[in-house]
């Protein structure tokens, strides 16, 4: 049971101070669950957050849940994921009281706009970390540049993007080619 609760206050302290979403959380998530806890490595959070990707649901959530399971199995998937959501709830239950009150206050705007450039940069972190640990030769920086071309040239599902880039990537590692 302790190690449930671990688990669920861990990831309700992520969650309680992420704004910006599941990408914002990652650097966080990465200093708690990997650096302090040690619980996954920095490849199996790349991992998760790839996968996570392109399954159906909120990023955060999914990774969490990956992060739980591996540790604990379903009841720690449960945790993490009960964690993940339990301070959004309290959150938005508490402003949607409030907020309505002071929606139109300058001061309530501007720290809304700069929690938005705080999780923006939160996201750009988690971005280099990601660019950092997945672009490490000529073949991923390949990979990276086609898919990103593709990606803003065309309306293509992010699940179609991923699940090419992961066949692409099978197809190389099969070819022997080195970059």
């Amino acid at each position: 049971m302790k190690g449930l609760l671990e688990i669920y206050f861990t990831f309700f302290k992520i969650s309680s101070v992420t704004f910006g979403g599941g990408m914002a959380m990652m650097p966080i998530l990465q200093r708690e669950i990997v650096q302090n806890k040690q619980w996954i490595t920095d490849e199996e959070v790349i991992d998760y957050y790839a996968l996570s990707q392109g399954l159906p649901g909120i990023l955060a959530i999914n990774v969490a849940s990956m992060i739980g399971y591996r540790k604990k199995g379903l009841v720690g998937d449960i945790a993490a994921s009960l964690g993940t959501v339990s301070p959004c709830i309290l959150i938005i239950t508490i402003l949607t009281s409030f907020i309505s009150n002071f929606r139109d206050i300058e001061i309530i705007q501007h720290a809304f706009a700069g929690i938005t450039l705080g999780a923006t940069a939160l996201i750009f972190s988690a971005i280099v970390g990601l660019w950092k640990k997945s672009v490490v030769d000529k073949i991923c920086l390949a990979i990276f540049v086609i898919t990103a071309a593709i990606m803003f040239a065309f309306d293509i599902s992010p699940v179609i993007l991923i699940i090419l880039s992961g066949v692409i990537g099978i197809l190389v590692k099969k070819s022997g080619l080195r970059a």
